[in-house]
Parts: C-alpha cells; sequence; structure tokens
C-alpha cells in the first residue's frame, strides 16, 4: 500500500470517535431552490397542480401534507416520524397525480395529511405540508441554509476518485505528522474538530494539538502503521470510508477497524471527527 493511502488511516488509528465530513470535490448543483422563511423556519414551494404551496423543511421529520390545504384521501394508520422518534397514528392518505419541487417532478405521491395549523400560527404564515426526509433523500438535496439555498442532485462523483483526490490532498498533512510539526498540522485540522481517546474527550483544534504533541509528536518520525482499505462512499459534500488498521509506536501496538470522515472548507482537506474499534488489545511497550 502507497506510504500516503495510509496517512488518513493513521489518523483514525490513533482514536476513537464520531464521524461527518465534505467530499474530494465539491459537485455542481443541478438545480437550487431557494429557501425561504416563515418566522425562523425554514419554507420552500412546491408546485401542486395549478397552485403553489408551502412545505416547511425538516430533515428530522416524515413528509406530510396540511388536512386543511388538502381534501379528499382515505383515512389509515401511518407511521410518522419526528425528532422525537416514530408512532403511529390515524391520519387521511391523499394522493397528488403531480408535485414539482424546482425542477424535480414526482408523479403519484401519496402522503399522509394530518392538522398542521399549529405550525402556521407559530410561524405567522401559511404551511401547507412538511417536506422531510424520505423526499429530501429521494431527491437527493443538499441543503445550504449559509447560502439559503436547497440543491437537487448534482454531478455523480466517483467514491475512488473521491478519495483519491481527498488523500493527495492531505499530503501536506502527512508530512507534517511524521515531523511532529504541530503549527503545520494544526492547518489540517477543522476549528470544529472533535475526537475521543481512551485518554477522554478533546474537542477544537487547540485540545486536539495538545494531545498529539503529548501522545505522538514527540515520538515522530517512529511512528509505523499499515492499513486496508474497505469501503469509500461519497454523501454529497461527505466522504465517508472504513478500513482495518495496525499502528505501531514506541508506546504500543494497535490493531482494529475504522471509520472515518472529513471536510473540505475554504478549498481545503481537514480532519473532522474519527470512529475506530479494536480488534486486539492495546499492548503497552514503553509505559
Amino acid at each position: 500500500m502507497r506510504r500516503r493511502c495510509g496517512f488518513v488511516f493513521l489518523l483514525a488509528a490513533i482514536f476513537w470517535s464520531p464521524a461527518q465530513a465534505l467530499s474530494a470535490q465539491d459537485p455542481p448543483a443541478k438545480d437550487e431552490i431557494p429557501i425561504e422563511s416563515c418566522d425562523r423556519l425554514p419554507v420552500v414551494k412546491v408546485a401542486i397542480g395549478d397552485r403553489t404551496y408551502q412545505f416547511l423543511v425538516d430533515t428530522a421529520a416524515s413528509s406530510l401534507l396540511n388536512l386543511k390545504s388538502f381534501a379528499g384521501g382515505s383515512s389509515k394508520e401511518v407511521h410518522i416520524a419526528s425528532w422525537a422518534g416514530t408512532a403511529a397514528t390515524s391520519a387521511r392518505e391523499v394522493s397528488l397525480a403531480d408535485a414539482v419541487i424546482g425542477k424535480y417532478r414526482f408523479h403519484g405521491l401519496k402522503l399522509p395529511a394530518i392538522d398542521l395549523s399549529p405550525i402556521g400560527q407559530a410561524c405567522g404564515g401559511p404551511i401547507d405540508g412538511i417536506l422531510g426526509m424520505d423526499l429530501l433523500d429521494k431527491m437527493g438535496v443538499t441543503l445550504d441554509l449559509k447560502r439559503r439555498v436547497a440543491s437537487i442532485g448534482g454531478q455523480d462523483v466517483d467514491a475512488r476518485t473521491a478519495y483519491n483526490a481527498m488523500e493527495e490532498s492531505m499530503a501536506p498533512c502527512m508530512v507534517a505528522f511524521d515531523k511532529g510539526d504541530a503549527q503545520e498540522f494544526e492547518k489540517c485540522l477543522d476549528p470544529d474538530v472533535v475526537i475521543y481517546t481512551p485518554q477522554g474527550e478533546f474537542t477544537g483544534r487547540a485540545q486536539v494539538l495538545d494531545y498529539f504533541q503529548s501522545r505522538f509528536f514527540r515520538y515522530a518520525p517512529d511512528v509505523h502503521y499499515t492499513t486496508k482499505l474497505h469501503d469509500v462512499q461519497v454523501f454529497a459534500n461527505a466522504l465517508w470510508y472504513s478500513y482495518d488498521y495496525v499502528l505501531d509506536s514506541p508506546i504500543e501496538h494497535r490493531a482494529g477497524h475504522g471509520m472515518a470522515m472529513c471536510r473540505k472548507s475554504d478549498g481545503r482537506w481537514r480532519i473532522l471527527n474519527l470512529h475506530n474499534s479494536r480488534v486486539e488489545p492495546s499492548a503497552a511497550l514503553n509505559p
């Protein structure tokens, strides 16, 4: 395995953590839908038939229709998801012959309809439905709340190509780690980086750098590792990969499985979160 390829996995082999991140190239949007506001709630326009409706964007909920906005349908038991979990409830199921969101068109869409009036009253405007994670995922939507747009689809990115581009851009980070250069390595960490290690939780660049310096940089360049890449996937602006690893340093030997994700911002890849598990106990070589 190439030396450069192993660097990203070395970082994951050092600590245990959750994961998040961005992709090797930012895919250009095929379609962008303006995100408007109802008070502070994000809403988008949905064309159904010859009318335009206002839907709340909620990534923690199932897609729903407001019973007050859509008549008809038959009553049945449906399962509705929200931030509080999934629950069964009685609702009316409404069939929509045609629904258009941006350039994306749904045919024969069936959605449950309940009374969403309290949401409209809370934001002071009409809420005709909820655009939930089920439809957002089907449309391949990426939400950019800073630019206030929802991007539908995008240029398909080959996962291995994305990984190779990320690996290439992380080459200076590998050099900085090998040299124990904390100042240069800091540029490789996202400002919101969080890592979880057997020694504790470290949040932000300062804490993470202190951990690296005390545990690894002082042994540079005597840190050795091997890795085997298993899977790479691109999710919108996220690059996820899994692997096996072996790490040897003057103080320990460690092997296990891991997953990692990295974020790209300002044209540069940075470490955000990582997650690892062991398949064999860590052996202390120099307590």
